[in-house]
């Protein structure tokens, strides 16, 4: 892995187009006449968890947990600009670098990207609609799967 994190980000590349194939390949099986697609919120919330979880290892390492853990609070108490590279350990900067650049550079890498953002948020509103005291919420934000999804959509500016 880390000659493969050596280069040209190959690492988060193929980690997101893990993702992009197997959510296709999840969503591919044929459908007979007039049955429309399946919508990817009709999923069941723990397969969604399952599948993020199987991308957010060497990502999570990147976060700082209390830090992750406070600036989520205070997000959700309203602040915004809380999300800075603090966030993030020396080598997780440099992640959070080398994401953002591909973000902004390669179509594909953004569409991966903007697929998992997108999974993570439609679990989110999935558990914020019986979690009336945010407990929930706060321990998926700040799993492993919670932290990638916080890096991604940091990098790809959801957060500003």
């Amino acid at each position: 892995a880390d000659a493969k994190a050596a280069g040209e980000g190959g690492w988060m590349r193929d980690l997101l187009r893990g993702a992009v194939s197997r959510e296709e390949a999840q969503f591919a099986q044929p459908r007979g006449e007039g049955q429309a697609a399946r919508p990817a919120d009709t999923r069941n919330p723990r397969h969604v968890v399952e599948s993020l979880n199987s991308l957010s290892v060497d990502i999570a390492r990147a976060i700082d947990h209390d830090a992750s853990v406070d600036l989520w609070r205070r997000y959700q108490r309203g602040e915004r600009d809380v999300f800075t590279r603090r966030l993030y350990t020396l080598k997780g900067q440099q992640t959070f670098d080398e994401i953002k650049r591909k973000y902004e550079r390669e179509p594909e890498f953004r569409t991966a990207v903007d697929r998992y953002i997108s999974d993570f948020e439609k679990l989110l509103a999935d558990v914020a609609r019986n979690d009336r005291d945010k407990v929930m919420t706060q321990t998926y934000l700040t799993s492993d799967t919670g932290k990638v999804y916080t890096m991604l959509a940091h990098a790809a500016g959801r957060f500003n």
